[in-house]
């Protein structure tokens, strides 16, 4: 029955054009046939467009006329899809075979679910947990990244609940409708997936990862802290002042923002650390300032 369920996946893009390439060609590979594709292209300049015309032709392509940020990307995606379900997958991924055809078979028969994720492993270390998922510590609110370091393997067979996804993860449509569109002037960038994923969820769904499905990213393991330029640290904080102000009941949100000064202490030593000095500094500060203000503006540092 599953198989006749057709699946929009979504691909959002920018200056990536042999990884996005790579990522369409495992797509070809998938055991799942009943899918269309949409990239989203966010203003590239290196040649994107004419690849996928020319070599990807059965592609839906969106491009932007200008940079947005990924929510504008997400929320295009969701609008020009037609399946049933919604698999978002970042440009710098490729998938496994099954992947899809596990996820379908997961959220198909589970109808409590919202969203489910695969498990990310590492490209560069396929046998590696990256991310599977996170949840949201109670008071502080902190992101908690799951089983990070763990085998990829060790997690088959495993059904994980959490709160929110990156990277990669397939919405039930009809949870989308209910749940509304990013608001995404507001959240441009930096977990602004999780927010339509915590809306899903309290709206009542499940969210959860899937052990028996993966994608590979392709990151540098040993990056960490160095990821982080001056618009990466703004919005760390901004979005997350702008996530637990909409999102959070009233006791949350009190423990979360009595924690701030601990967030714009541990962003400000991000900063020091990845070498930002004193732009990486303020690019935290203003970002604090335009979350608690709520400004509603796209900024690029």
């Amino acid at each position: 029955m599953y198989l006749s369920m057709k699946v929009s996946i979504a691909i959002p893009t920018y200056n990536r054009k042999n990884k996005l390439k790579r990522l369409l060609n495992s797509i070809s590979e998938s055991t799942f046939k009943d899918y269309e594709i949409i990239v989203v292209d966010d203003a590239s300049t290196d040649g994107t467009e004419s690849m996928i015309k020319e070599e990807y032709p059965y592609v839906k392509y969106i491009k932007h006329e200008k940079p947005t940020l990924v929510a504008k990307s997400r929320n295009d995606a969701i609008e020009a899809s037609e399946g049933d379900y919604i698999f978002f997958i970042d440009d710098d991924n490729v998938i496994e075979r099954n992947t899809i055809e596990e996820l379908v078979k997961f959220i198909e028969s589970h109808e409590e679910v919202g969203t489910v994720a695969p498990v990310t492993c590492y490209y560069s270390s396929p046998d590696t947990v990256m991310y599977a998922g996170a949840i949201l510590s109670r008071f502080m609110r902190r992101t908690i990244s799951l089983y990070s370091g763990f085998p990829c393997k060790s997690l088959e067979g495993k059904v994980v609940e959490v709160d929110i996804f990156a990277n990669s993860y397939m919405f039930r449509n009809e949870a989308i409708k209910k749940a509304g569109l990013i608001p995404w002037i507001r959240i441009p960038w930096n977990v602004e997936d999780g927010y339509l994923q915590y809306k899903i969820k309290k709206l009542g769904y499940k969210n959860v990862t899937l052990g028996s499905a993966r994608v590979y990213h392709d990151v540098d393991i040993k990056e960490r802290v160095r990821r982080y330029n001056e618009m990466r640290l703004y919005y760390a904080i901004k979005s997350k002042i702008v996530f637990h102000r909409d999102l959070d009941p009233l006791p949350e949100k009190t423990t979360f923002f009595l924690s701030l000064p601990i967030y714009l202490t541990y962003w400000i030593y991000v900063a020091n650390k990845a070498g930002r000095g004193i732009r990486g500094v303020k690019a935290v500060v203003q970002g604090m300032v335009d979350g608690l203000f709520n400004v509603e503006k796209n900024r690029y540092i």
